[in-house]
């Protein structure tokens, strides 16, 4: 019988999409994010998110929709939204339902190039 881990630590991944496949929840704990991709990738891949609310997260997710947030200085309300979200299917799942059509919206390479494409015409005129 293989033994089950809970909870894995692990070094520097780069086949993120891999890692996302096989998780249930992406849980992000930091005190400070810029614009955090990994969550980005965790909604491209359909997985819930339960976060502390720093820098840009709140401009990546959609609070309520495709994550749950605390703010950082409330540990317990993290620890509250991280259960809610692993005892709760039905949650889980609305969570994740949502995540790549607002990923595909915002952040799919071809938006970033028709926006790019777009700035260009109007600087040309």
């Amino acid at each position: 019988m293989v033994e089950r881990a809970d909870v894995t630590f692990t070094s520097w991944i780069k086949e993120i999409d891999i890692v996302n496949a096989g998780v249930d929840v992406v849980a992000l704990t930091s005190f400070n994010e810029g614009t955090p991709v990994s969550l980005i990738e965790a909604q491209a891949a359909n997985r819930p998110i339960v976060s502390t609310n720093v820098g840009g997260i709140e401009n990546v997710v959609l609070e309520g929709r495709t994550a749950l947030l605390s703010a950082v200085s409330d540990p317990g309300r993290f620890g509250q939204n991280l259960l809610r979200v692993v005892e709760d299917d039905i949650l889980r799942s609305q969570m994740a339902g949502g995540g790549w059509a607002h990923v595909h919206e915002r952040y799919h390479y071809t938006r970033l190039v028709n926006d790019t494409a777009l700035l260009y015409q109007q600087l040309l005129g």
